[in-house]
């Protein structure tokens, strides 16, 4: 019974939306900020916090990914952010749009993570839990040794994602505005 919880999805609103008309954004940081690179999430957290309007919610998830389906229960959009084992330059963004089949099966071997983003992705979507809209901005990360800090490459790509973002969310709540003044 936990697991259908939300399972039927509200399939009238715009992604990004809730019933009130509100922007309904999740923004999940993964990662850890005692293992390098691994820090990344937290780090662009950080950034967001006390700069997105009401209706975004920015949380930090450790290790557990599969707690990701909880946390986006209710929101229409989610935005995720993570890092990947380097696959061509540290520091590199890669935005992955979720709509259709996964992009993430590429990053999938590259996870720092036991059970990743893709795997989460894909289980929420066998069980019917993942919500319309669902971003993934990934970062090729170099080092991820304990203790270690964010490597020069990734430290630059915390505040080009957290922009990004913050662009992001400024294009959906012009987009409800724009549709609220002509439903008026």
């Amino acid at each position: 019974m936990h697991l259908l919880r939300g399972a039927f999805l509200d399939t009238a609103r715009e992604p990004g939306v809730s019933s009130g008309g509100q922007l309904s954004v999740l923004v999940a940081a993964i990662g850890n900020p005692d293992r390098g690179d691994d820090g990344f999430g937290p780090a662009v957290a950080d950034r967001l916090r006390g700069r997105v309007s009401a209706g975004v919610r920015v949380i930090e998830c450790g290790g557990d990914v599969l707690s990701l389906i909880e946390e986006w229960a209710g929101f229409s959009a989610v935005l995720v952010v993570d890092v990947a084992a380097p696959i061509g330059r540290p520091g590199r963004i890669h935005r992955l749009d979720l709509h259709g089949p996964s992009p993430l099966v590429t990053f999938a071997r590259g996870s720092t993570h036991a059970f990743g983003i893709a795997e989460a992705v894909e289980l929420a979507r066998i069980l019917g839990r993942l919500p319309r809209c669902v971003v993934v901005y990934l970062v090729e990360g170099e080092r991820f040794d304990i203790g270690a800090r964010l490597s020069p490459a990734v430290n630059d790509a915390v505040d080009r994602v957290a922009e990004n973002i913050l662009a992001e969310l400024s294009r959906r709540s012009a987009a409800l505005q724009e549709g609220s003044a002509e439903h008026a």
